[in-house]
């Protein structure tokens, strides 16, 4: 310790200056390297994990609604079938973009981002409703991992 402190004081003032702002910088790296960006990863990782979570969670959900719903039971869409797709959109989780009536029996749907595995299980759960896809358009979105999504939906033939 005392040749540290013997060669501290054999510097001159602006040399102390130097290292003292080297010292400095030198923290700011290993806080930066050594602790900011681990953590930053470790957040990013947990957004990925829970979409993921959120996508089997739908997926679970939508399943287990039909099976709830003995399919002998189903008696097909009653009432306006945009009002019903935009109120399962909406119990599912998804932001329609577009919704457009084409007439009582068929409506176009567009959504801006999605996430694949609640995007099907929400279509077949609105299939088990009485309602069939006539035409599916699915395109990568711009959300990272999502879908964007055109489709034509119609009431099933009775």
């Amino acid at each position: 310790m005392s040749g540290m402190r013997a060669w501290w004081t054999a510097l001159s003032q602006r040399e102390r200056l130097l290292i003292a702002v080297m010292g400095v910088l030198l923290a700011i790296v290993v806080i930066w390297l050594g602790i900011a960006r681990p953590v930053e990863r470790g957040m990013q990782t947990a957004r990925e994990r829970q979409a993921a979570a959120l996508d089997r969670n739908m997926a679970i959900r939508a399943k287990v609604k039909a099976l709830q719903t003995p399919e002998a039971a189903v008696a097909g869409v009653t009432g306006s079938l945009d009002q019903m797709i935009g109120q399962s959109a909406g119990d599912a989780g998804f932001m329609l973009e577009r919704i457009q009536a084409q007439g009582d029996a068929r409506v176009e749907i567009a959504i801006a981002a999605a996430r694949p595995t609640a995007l099907f299980g929400w279509l077949s759960a609105i299939e088990a409703q009485g309602v069939v896809v006539e035409s599916l358009t699915v395109q990568p979105s711009t959300a990272s991992g999502a879908l964007s999504v055109r489709a034509i939906l119609k009431k099933a033939a009775p």
